[in-house]
């Protein structure tokens, strides 16, 4: 009995021993990093997250387990701790910190160059402001760095390269200015480079060629000027690049055809400069996405054997100069399935077969002639502004009133029918505006390559464009929110918003100068200190092929403010009976604000009146007062055919009542002649 109680007390004794060790042993944050994330969160506005700061001490719970920091949603603000040192008691420092789309306003921090041992920095989706400072470089150790969706302003900071173990550093979305600095050319272990939409400017430094590690650049809405540098054709791990809505000159890089492992490739807007060729891409059999959009491209399809591009998903090589027929084995390909060919010189007619997935196709705005495949009717194919002609088989598989917008057979042209139109763009119902116009529905599902045309037919619009990134891109946006500086609210509800290229065309208008009238109103960037508000959405006006504004923000020009009317009017000519209003855009603005995708012109509604007395009257109160004309003249008719009548009929008894006497007045002087009866004939 005393032996078994001895046994139970040693084992106690080595119990309360081993709680004491590991007591010994627990671990503790560093006090200068605890200071300084204690600081950090307080200017943010920020608080520690129950799962972690237990008893006060940040390193912690899920700050110290398996918890990642990266992929959990629900993990943030956060902190992660590593390098833990010591003798009985570990000290750990923070070596990643998560403060990630929670509104955080105010500028950068000082006391973050406290935090050292930082490998991770996420401070993407806030509303941080001011200068990026210098002391960021002072973060040596730092890897990955993500600054994207701020309002952060002024220069970017030389000292960034210090930075030389960072892997991903991303700033895009931001209002900084100047040239980037030839220091992040000392970024040798760089893999990523975000920097789209981030506000700076000048050629890109030469420096940059030592980024031979890089795999994935997105460089768009910036203000880069020269050339696309030739040493980007020796960043041979490089699999994305974007270079869209800059001010680069051309031609695009010969050199860029040894990126054999470019998967995507997005370059646009390229307005000066020589002109390139196609050649460059034979050799970039891996891609699945290519835009070379609006880049001077002055070739023939057949110059790049597409058959070899067994990948490829998405061709976008609009608005250049190609030339040629549209070759077979580029529609053929298995795996294409948006294809946009529109705004070129494209001639012939189209290939007679296409490939399984090939569902969207953009032809538009060439010279192609022919007759309409029979495909067509299982595809989405727009073939606005071309040289074919309507007849049985082509309006069986085409849109109501496609020929009225094509290049030889235009509606109407001599012979107008209406003088105005308005539409409602977006919406499913008439609206009556306070202008005293009648706003028409504009409800169509357009997709990335489509059109439609009333059955008046007195307007048409067409849509070109796939929204990129995006899970399920809207054409048509809707708001009930109240709208300011209008007294028709309910004409901005709805918008139509395109990624690319968006037409309204007026049909069999009379000719004579027009004021058109474009009506805008911004609401998915809400006002105030939010990552939200920071997105920006810019194109290009044309009216009659003029373009009227050229990197038109919509709530830039409504004073900062959303869901705020814009009004925009012009007056110009219609000569051939025929209007069309264009909303292109040209790569600028935010990209991923507040979603993935999200860019490109919207335009709540339109309208377009004459500035002279028209002779014809609108179409549908042409068509109402032909109807009450027929009315009239058909109960006039009536009228008059009944008065004849009953003359007539008046006239005729009159003379047999006369012709009765005279005859009564003859039998009474010679006798009745003998009469027989229907009876004396039966036997």
């Amino acid at each position: 009995m005393r032996g078994s109680q001895l046994r139970h007390g040693a084992a106690l004794s080595l119990l309360l021993l081993a709680t004491v060790a590991h007591a010994q042993r627990l671990t503790r944050t560093d006090p200068g990093d605890a200071a300084a994330l204690n600081a950090v969160f307080a200017k943010l506005g920020q608080k520690a997250g129950t799962s972690w700061n237990i008893s006060g001490d940040p390193c912690t719970g899920a700050a110290t387990d398996n918890t990642d920091i990266d992929s959990d949603p629900n993990f943030n603000p956060a902190i992660k701790c590593e390098v833990c040192t010591g003798g009985n008691t570990s000290v750990c420092r923070i070596t990643k910190l998560k403060i990630y789309a929670l509104d955080a306003v105010g500028p950068m921090p000082e006391e973050l160059r406290n935090l050292t041992a930082l490998t991770n920095l996420n401070l993407a989706q806030n509303y941080l402001t001011g200068p990026l400072p210098s002391f960021m470089g002072e973060l040596t150790n730092m890897q990955y760095m993500s600054l994207g969706i701020n309002a952060l302003s002024g220069p970017v900071p030389k000292e960034l390269g210090n930075l030389t173990n960072l892997i991903v550093l991303s700033f895009s979305s931001n209002n900084f200015s100047g040239p980037l600095p030839s220091e992040l050319g000392n970024l040798a272990k760089l893999e990523q480079l975000y920097i789209d939409s981030a506000g700076v400017s000048g050629p890109l430094p030469s420096s940059l060629s030592k980024l031979t590690k890089m795999k994935q650049l997105w460089a768009s809405d910036n203000d880069f000027t020269g050339q696309i540098p030739d040493y980007i054709g020796s960043w041979s791990s490089l699999t994305d690049l974007r270079f869209q809505g800059n001010s680069f000159q051309g031609p695009i890089p010969a050199t860029l055809s040894n990126l054999g492992l470019l998967a995507s490739l997005r370059i646009g807007d390229i307005l000066n400069g020589s002109s390139s060729s196609l050649t460059f891409l034979n050799n970039l059999t891996s891609l699945n996405t290519l835009i070379l959009r609006n880049c001077r491209i002055s070739d023939k399809l057949v110059s790049t054997d597409f058959s070899k591009f067994t990948s490829l998903n998405l061709l976008d090589l609009s608005f250049n100069n190609i030339t040629g027929e549209v070759p077979q084995t580029l529609l053929n390909l298995n795996s294409l399935t948006f294809l946009f060919l529109g705004n070129n010189s494209l001639s012939g007619s189209l290939p007679s077969s296409i490939g399984s997935l090939l569902k969207s196709l953009d032809f538009s705005y060439n010279q192609l002639s022919g007759s309409v495949p029979s495909w067509a009717k299982d595809s989405q194919l727009n073939l606005v502004t071309n040289n074919f002609v309507a007849d049985s088989s082509s309006n069986s598989v085409l849109p109501t009133g496609w020929g009225c917008l094509q290049r030889s057979t235009p509606c109407f042209l001599g012979s107008p029918k209406s003088s105005s139109f308005a539409v409602d763009c977006g919406s499913m119902r008439s609206v009556s505006g306070s202008d005293n116009s009648v706003y028409e529905p504009d409800d169509a599902s357009l997709g990335p390559a489509s059109f439609y045309v009333t059955g008046g037919p007195t307007w048409g619009v067409s849509n070109v464009g796939r929204f990129m990134d995006s899970r399920n891109g809207s054409y048509i946006i809707y708001s009930s929110h109240q709208f300011q500086n209008t007294l028709d609210t309910e004409l901005f509800r709805n918008a139509r918003m395109s990624p690319s290229s968006l037409r309204y065309f007026g049909i069999g208008l009379e000719n004579g100068n027009y004021t058109v009238t474009l009506q805008f109103a911004e609401f998915d960037f809400p006002g105030g200190q939010s990552w939200k508000s920071t997105g920006r959405r810019v194109f290009d006006i044309y009216v009659q092929g003029v373009r009227k504004e050229q990197n038109f923000d919509i709530r830039k020009e409504a004073g900062g403010k959303s869901y705020t009317a814009v009004r925009k009017q012009y007056i110009v000519p219609v000569t051939k009976n025929f209007l069309e209003i264009h909303l292109f855009w040209a790569g600028k603005g935010t990209c991923c604000i507040p979603s993935q995708g999200y860019y490109g012109p919207a335009i709540s509604a339109l309208s377009a009146t004459p500035n002279f007395t028209p002779t014809v009257r609108n179409a549908v109160a042409k068509k109402k007062g032909s109807k009450a004309g027929v009315i009239v003249g058909v109960i006039v008719g009536v009228a008059v055919l009944g008065l004849l009548a009953f003359a007539g009929i008046f006239v005729w008894r009159q003379k047999r009542r006369k012709l009765s006497l005279e005859q009564e007045e003859l039998y009474s002087i010679v006798g009745r002649p003998n009469v027989l009866s229907y009876r004396k004939f039966q036997f």
